[in-house]
C-alpha cells in the first residue's frame, strides 16, 4: 500500500557557508531516505528552508551595511544553488521569513495562548540609554563571572560553558556604542513547556521508532523538570508579536513552524492539500537533525504541536546524528581548520562526498572523523575498484565482443541462479536497513552485493571465454546495483543508466524489481567509458597544505591567550584507571579531579606531592565515566612525555603569565 511520508532536514541558518559536517547529519541522510521511498512508489516529499531570523543575522546584516531582508535573501539563494550541486532533491526549499510562515507563527501563538500554554512574565533585561533600546543577549558583551573570560555574550560563556541571567555578567558593554547598559524590566511571553511534561513523556514512552539512546537522554531532562521558554525578544528583526511594540518572536518559535509553512508553499504549487501531510495519522513524519538541536525537536517542537490542539501529527522518527571532525580536530573557522562544502564540491564529484559521508555515518549521535587519507582510500578501493571497474568491464566486453549488443542467454545455470538468489537476499537486507534509516549499513550491503558479482565475473573470465551467458546475466545484475545505488549516488548512477542504453531516469525505477533480469538479448548499450577517476595523492596533498597554511595564518592574539586560566597545582592522590589513564586529585583553586593519559610514562607514586601546571577553565568532560575538571600541561618528544612544572616551588593556584 502506498505510504505518505514527509521528510524534513534541520533548517540551515542564513548566516554563513556550510562546511563538510553540515551535510553529514541532516541533508544527505534525508535526501537518501526520500529518494529510496520515491523509488518504492511512496508519496514521499522532502521539505527544507533557510532559517532567517535571530540576533546574529541582524548583527551581521548591519556589519555588511545591508537590510536583514536583503542579507537573508542572498544566503537563501546561495544555499539553494549549493544544495543542487550536492544532489539534494528537495520538493520545496523555502524561507522562514515568508508570508506563509508569518501567518502560521501568529496562529500558533494565538491558539497556544487561548489554550492556556502561553503567559506573560516580567523579566530583567539590559537597556542602552544612549541607543534608547533593550539589548538582546548578542548585543551585550562582558567578562564571564565564573572564569573571567572577556568578550563573552551576556547569557553564555563560550570559554567555560556556563550560562547566566541578565545582570550577572561583569563589566557589560553595549555592542552598538560601547557604553555600559542598565538593567530594566519588561513583560515577555513564555511558553508553558512544563505543563506538557506528562504528554511529552508519554510521547517518548510510546513511540518505539525514536532512537533509544537519544530517547533515554531526553527522558532524563523530562525527569529533572522542564523549564518554560521565553518566546519573545526585543529586537527589530523577525515576526512582530501582536499587541507588543518592539517585540518579535524568538527564532526557535517560528523556525520549526517553517516545516509546515514550507509544505503549504509546496502544496499551493502542486494543488495539494497540505493538511493531509500534517494532520493525518496516515502520514509518517521524519525530522533529520544533528545532536545539537535534540532538545528543540524531541521536546519543544512536539510540545508546540500539542499546545495548539489542532490534531497535528507528531514526528514518527527524529533520526539524530553527531558532529564531524576534520583530521581528528573540530572544524574551526577562526583557526582556519575548515573545508567548506562549496570548495570540496569544486574539487571532487558530489557522489564522492555522498559516498564517503554515508560510509562514516551510522544512525547514532556519536561524532565521526573526516580523514582525507581515508576519503581517498574509500573512493579508490570501495567505490572505484569494487563497483566502478566492474560496471565498466562488463560494458567494455559487450562493446568489444558483441558490437554493443547484449548477447543471448542460454538460460541460468546453477552458478547464475545462486548469484541472483544471493543478490535478492542482500536486496532484502538493504531495504530493511533503509526502512530503519540505517543508511551506512545499507550501503555496506550493496558493496557486498557488488563483491559477489565481481567474484562471479572473475571466475567466469569472459575476457578469455567471451562467455555470452556471463555477460548477459552480469549486465542485468549491474542494472540492479545501479538502482540500489541511485539514492546514494544519483549523478553517477544516472550516467551509468544512460551508458547501459536504458531509457528514462534511474530514480524513477521500481525498487522492488531491481534484480529482475529485464535487459533482453539484442539490447544496445551506449558506451563503456569509465564513471570515475581515482582520487590522487596530489589532490589530498593540496587540501592538506591549504589547511596547514590557513592554520598558520591564524595566530591567536593576547586577548585570546588571556582566556586560558593556567595555574600551579599539587598532586594529592593518584589512581590507575588502565594502562594509559590515571585519575589524579590535584589541589589548585580547589581540589580537582583530572584524567590524564600519562600512565605509560609515570607511576602513581612518582606523582604524589608533585607541583604540576594545570589548565583549569577547560570545559569539564566525562572520560571513562569520570568527570575530568582540567588538563595537565606536558611536553612531548616522539614517545616521551614530561609534565611541566615551575623552576621554583610556587604555591597552589599561582597564575601562569
Amino acid at each position: 500500500m502506498k505510504r505518505r511520508i514527509l521528510i524534513t532536514a534541520a533548517l540551515p541558518y542564513a548566516n554563513g557557508k556550510p562546511h563538510l559536517g553540515h551535510g553529514r547529519s541532516t541533508y544527505l541522510p534525508a535526501d537518501i531516505f526520500v529518494r529510496y521511498h520515491r523509488m518504492k512508489g511512496n508519496d514521499a516529499i522532502y521539505v527544507c528552508a533557510t532559517d532567517e531570523h535571530g540576533t546574529p543575522i541582524l548583527l551581521n546584516a548591519e556589519k555588511e551595511g545591508k537590510k536583514p531582508e536583503e542579507y537573508v535573501k542572498c544566503w537563501h539563494d546561495y544555499f539553494e544553488e549549493l544544495f543542487k550541486k550536492f544532489g539534494m532533491s528537495f520538493d520545496v526549499f523555502y524561507r522562514t521569513h515568508s508570508p506563509e510562515n508569518k501567518k502560521l507563527t501568529i496562529e500558533f501563538f494565538e491558539k497556544a495562548k487561548k489554550n492556556g500554554y502561553i503567559y506573560e512574565q516580567e523579566v530583567k533585561q539590559f537597556y542602552c540609554e544612549k541607543d534608547n533600546k533593550y539589548l538582546p543577549d548578542r548585543y551585550v558583551v562582558g567578562t564571564c563571572p565564573y572564569c573571567n573570560a572577556k568578550d563573552q555574550y551576556s547569557d553564555y560563556c563560550e570559554n567555560c560553558g556556563k550560562t547566566f541571567e541578565a545582570g550577572e555578567i561583569l563589566d557589560p558593554k553595549c555592542k552598538l556604542c560601547g557604553k555600559r547598559p542598565v538593567i530594566k524590566t519588561a513583560e515577555h511571553f513564555f511558553f508553558l513547556l512544563s505543563a506538557l511534561r506528562k504528554k511529552l513523556n508519554d510521547y517518548l514512552d510510546f513511540n518505539e521508532h525514536l532512537q533509544k539512546d537519544v530517547k533515554n537522554y531526553v527522558k532524563h531532562w523530562v525527569k529533572e523538570g522542564l523549564k518554560d521558554w521565553e518566546i519573545t525578544r526585543d529586537i527589530e528583526w523577525g515576526f512582530k508579536v501582536p499587541g507588543k511594540k518592539g517585540q518579535v518572536f524568538y527564532v526557535w518559535w517560528d523556525a520549526p513552524i517553517g516545516y509546515i509553512s514550507s509544505t503549504i508553499k509546496w502544496a499551493k504549487k502542486k494543488n495539494k492539500d497540505w493538511e493531509k501531510y500534517w494532520k493525518s495519522k496516515k502520514t509518517e513524519i521524519y525530522h533529520f537533525i544533528g545532536k545539537d538541536i535534540i532538545y528543540h525537536h524531541y521536546l519543544f517542537w512536539p510540545a508546540m504541536l500539542m499546545s495548539v490542539k489542532d490534531k497535528y501529527t507528531l514526528p514518527k522518527m527524529i533520526p539524530t546524528r553527531g558532529f564531524l571532525n576534520l583530521e581528528g580536530k573540530k572544524f574551526s573557522k577562526s583557526r582556519g581548520w575548515y573545508i567548506s562544502l562549496e570548495k570540496f564540491l569544486k574539487m571532487f564529484p558530489a557522489d564522492y562526498l555522498r559516498f564517503y559521508l554515508t560510509m562514516i555515518t551510522p544512525l547514532a549521535p556519536s561524532d565521526a572523523n573526516f580523514s582525507l587519507e581515508e576519503f581517498k582510500k574509500r573512493i579508490n578501493d570501495d567505490l572505484i575498484a569494487n563497483f566502478g571497474n566492474l560496471s565498466r568491464r562488463v560494458l567494455y566486453f559487450i562493446e568489444k565482443f558483441f558490437e554493443k549488443k547484449v548477447p543471448e542467454s542460454k538460460g541460468l545455470g546453477a552458478e547464475e541462479k545462486g548469484v541472483v538468489k544471493e543478490l535478492k537476499k542482500i536486496h532484502e537486507k538493504v531495504t530493511k536497513h533503509l526502512e530503519e534509516v540505517k543508511l551506512m549499513k545499507a550501503l555496506q550491503e550493496i558493496l557486498k552485493a557488488s563483491s559477489v558479482v565481481n567474484t562471479y565475473f572473475q571466475q567466469k573470465e569472459p575476457w578469455k571465454t567471451k562467455d555470452p551467458n556471463c555477460l548477459h546475466v552480469t549486465i542485468n545484475l549491474i542494472k540492479g546495483l545501479c538502482i540500489e545505488l541511485a539514492p546514494f549516488l544519483p549523478f553517477s548512477m544516472q550516467e551509468l543508466w544512460e551508458n547501459m542504453g536504458l531509457k528514462g531516469k534511474v530514480k524513477e525505477q521500481d525498487w522492488d524489481s531491481a534484480f529482475e533480469l529485464s535487459i533482453k538479448a539484442g539490447h544496445k548499450i551506449k558506451t563503456s567509458k569509465p564513471l570515475y577517476k581515482p582520487v590522487s595523492d596530489e589532490q589530498i596533498g593540496k587540501l592538506r597544505e591549504n589547511l596547514k597554511k590557513k592554520e598558520k595564518e591564524k595566530p591567536i592574539d593576547i586577548e585570546e591567550f588571556k582566556k586560558l586560566k593556567i595555574r600551579v597545582g599539587s598532586v594529592q592522590k593518584v589512581e590507575k584507571i588502565d594502562e594509559k589513564l590515571l585519575k589524579l586529585k590535584v589541589l589548585v583553586d580547589k581540589e580537582r579531579t583530572i584524567i590524564a593519559g600519562i600512565g605509560e610514562h609515570y607511576k602513581p607514586k612518582e606523582l604524589l606531592g608533585k607541583k604540576v601546571i594545570v589548565l583549569i577553565n577547560l570545559k569539564p568532560k566525562k572520560i571513562k565515566g569520570v568527570l575530568s575538571e582540567g588538563m595537565l600541561l606536558a611536553a612531548e618528544k616522539k614517545d616521551e612525555i614530561a609534565l611541566l612544572t615551575t623552576m621554583k616551588d610556587m604555591p597552589e593556584n599561582s597564575e601562569i603569565l
